[in-house]
């Protein structure tokens, strides 16, 4: 299926690990380690900080101020104002259960129990009872 709405120019591997300020420790914040950059829909660039807050492992603080200075500096993957759900939930849920099941296999592999962090994101996917419209109105019978 085509992508859906305008594709912009995508970081493709952001989290909060590949933003740093240059010069430091007040200059502007710049994205690192572009090798993934392609065209893409912006929402799936904020997949992982929004599973992360949504899963409790970013504080709500965090996550305010970050989304905050996202659209304040333009980003196009949210609405300027309002709830950013409506374009971060499907991304957002679809990169937990995908960390989720990575998660689970590498521990069962190695033979070890779940940290916290595997945990919390075990938890959230048994916390994501149903699938958002867009899913549901397009799957196979």
């Amino acid at each position: 299926a085509p992508m859906p709405g305008t594709p912009a120019l995508c970081h493709g591997d952001l989290h909060l690990g590949q933003l740093v300020r240059h010069p430091a420790p007040d200059g502007p914040w710049r994205l690192i380690d572009v090798d993934d950059l392609g065209p893409g829909v912006p929402a799936w660039d904020l997949a992982r900080p929004a599973a992360w807050y949504a899963c409790g492992l970013l504080p709500p603080g965090e996550w305010a101020r970050f989304l905050a200075a996202y659209r304040e500096a333009g980003g196009p993957a949210v609405p300027a104002d309002g709830d950013p759900w409506a374009a971060l939930d499907v991304p957002a849920r679809a990169l937990t259960a995908q960390t989720a099941a990575r998660v689970l296999t590498k521990a069962i592999a190695a033979g070890r129990p779940l940290d916290e962090v595997e945990g919390a994101l075990i938890d959230a996917c048994a916390r994501m009872s149903s699938a958002p419209g867009q899913l549901a109105s397009g799957s196979p019978a």
